[in-house]
This record gives structure tokens, C-alpha cells and sequence, in this order.
């Protein structure tokens, strides 16, 4: 089955400065791409190859069955400021995974996840990933 490469698209709604709708409230929404990847060539080169001349914060978030140590990475969510990546780990298996493992061990990328203890654990244990430069917005505040 091919599945096309285009990115999706979604609205997200820009807050107005009064905090209530602005009358052309369409004109507010900015399409943000989101990009479904399942081979590590469709990530940001930014991303796959961290540097200290381009730092980045991310948010990242892992979903899947029972996730865990022992159980199964399906998604991998990462939100630049420009685009939304959806990584299918199950789609891209653990090549794709692994080639993302300089970014998540960088120090140059900032990681900003809530509640990060099943994903990291999920990480280490199935893809010998150790997660570096994490705020967890559960233990922060």
C-alpha cells in the first residue's frame, strides 16, 4: 500500500491580545504541518544531527501499549515550533528509533515532556536510549 508523502494539516488558533475572539477569527488560524515518519529522512537535519551552533527545544511525548520496559513504543510525538513529527516506530521499527538517538542523548536539544518516567524507561530498555536534557513539567512546578 504507498502512502503519500505529503505533510497533513491541522488549525491551530493564535491567542488574540484581549483574550476574546477577534472578529476575523479565521484570519487568526496558522496551519501547522504535521508530518507522519517512518524513515528517518523525512526528520529535520537539525534534529538528527544536534550541534551546539543550533540548539532546539522540542516537545516530545511516546505513546504505546503499555508502555513500559516491556512493552511497545508505538508513536513518538515531537513539536518543533514550525511543524509536528509523529514517528511510527512501528512502521519504521528500530532503525528509525536508533536514528534518532543522538537528539534524544543531546544536550543541544531541550526535551520538554510531562511525566517522563514510562517513556524514558521504554526508551533505555528497548533501544539502549538515555534521554539527556529533559524538563518534565510534572516534577517542575
Amino acid at each position: 500500500m504507498a502512502v503519500a508523502n505529503l505533510p497533513h494539516q491541522t488549525c491551530i488558533p493564535l491567542p488574540s491580545e484581549s483574550g476574546s475572539k477577534h472578529p476575523d477569527h479565521e484570519a487568526h488560524l496558522s496551519l501547522v504541518p504535521i508530518h507522519i515518519v517512518t524513515n528517518a529522512s523525512q526528520l529535520p537535519v537539525e534534529f538528527l544531527y544536534p550541534s551546539s551552533e543550533r540548539q532546539l527545544v522540542i516537545g516530545f511525548d511516546c505513546e504505546g501499549v503499555d508502555l513500559c520496559r516491556y512493552g511497545t513504543l508505538c508513536i513518538m510525538q515531537l513539536a518543533f515550533p514550525d511543524a509536528i513529527y509523529l514517528v511510527d516506530a512501528i512502521q519504521g521499527g528500530k532503525v528509525l528509533i536508533k536514528a534518532c538517538k543522538p537528539a534524544l542523548e543531546s544536550t543541544y536539544i531541550t526535551k520538554v515532556i510531562h511525566d517522563c518516567k514510562r517513556d524514558s524507561e521504554a526508551l533505555y530498555f528497548q533501544f539502549g536510549i538515555k534521554l539527556h536534557n529533559v524538563v518534565d513539567t510534572q516534577v517542575s512546578f
